[in-house]
């Protein structure tokens, strides 16, 4: 999967708050060398926050992200989520809109995109 100018860290509260800055982006976890999860948001560093707080076990994973402005960072997920989607295996069940179950701060930045709905 092409990332662009990406940065890579541990999925763990430390390097989230020490690294990942509070600005909008595309996202991806990774288990080992597969990317199990794409997404984008307005703000970064809370969102994977919230993540790793409904993630049982992030030991084995792992992020990349890309700073992108707001209006991009939607579009940017939904071509990555197009190229994994024939082997995307989710880390953890998601409700009926295809976001894991128990996130709460997902982004708002193009309405009428499925990827941007929130869940309530």
């Amino acid at each position: 999967m092409p990332w662009r100018e990406a940065t890579s860290l541990p999925l763990t509260r430390i390097a989230i708050v020490a690294q990942v800055p509070s600005e909008s982006g595309v996202y991806g976890v990774f288990r080992g060398d597969e990317c199990v999860l794409v997404g984008s948001t307005w703000n970064l560093k809370a969102h994977l926050l919230e993540l790793i707080t409904a993630i049982n076990g992030t030991d084995e994973l792992s992020v990349k992200y890309e700073l992108l402005p707001e209006e991009k960072a939607a579009e940017r997920s939904a071509a990555l989520n197009r190229e994994l989607k024939s082997t995307h295996h989710p880390v953890m069940p998601t409700n009926g809109k295809g976001r894991p179950q128990g996130i709460t701060f997902w982004d708002t930045s193009v309405a009428g995109d499925p990827s941007s709905a929130h869940d309530a």
